[in-house]
């Protein structure tokens, strides 16, 4: 960004497009930061809440396969 502004004619352009691509970058880092460092993996894919549906689903599948042999 430095050489597009201290260029004489200023390249407007040029400042521009590198602005834009500091401000998307500083976004990603967030984001990035974000979902590996302060929790959003783990909002994301809920380890205990996961674990309980696939129980609960077992359990059923159980009780079908056992009401089946008695009848």
């Amino acid at each position: 960004m430095r050489f597009a502004w201290m260029v004489q004619p200023r390249n407007y352009l040029l400042f521009a497009c590198h602005a834009t691509n500091f401000s998307a970058q500083l976004v990603q880092e967030a984001r990035w930061l974000n979902y590996w460092k302060f929790g959003g993996r783990e909002k994301k894919f809920p380890v205990g809440s996961r674990v309980e549906d696939v129980k609960e689903g077992v359990k059923g599948e159980v009780e079908k396969v056992r009401n089946a042999a008695k009848a």
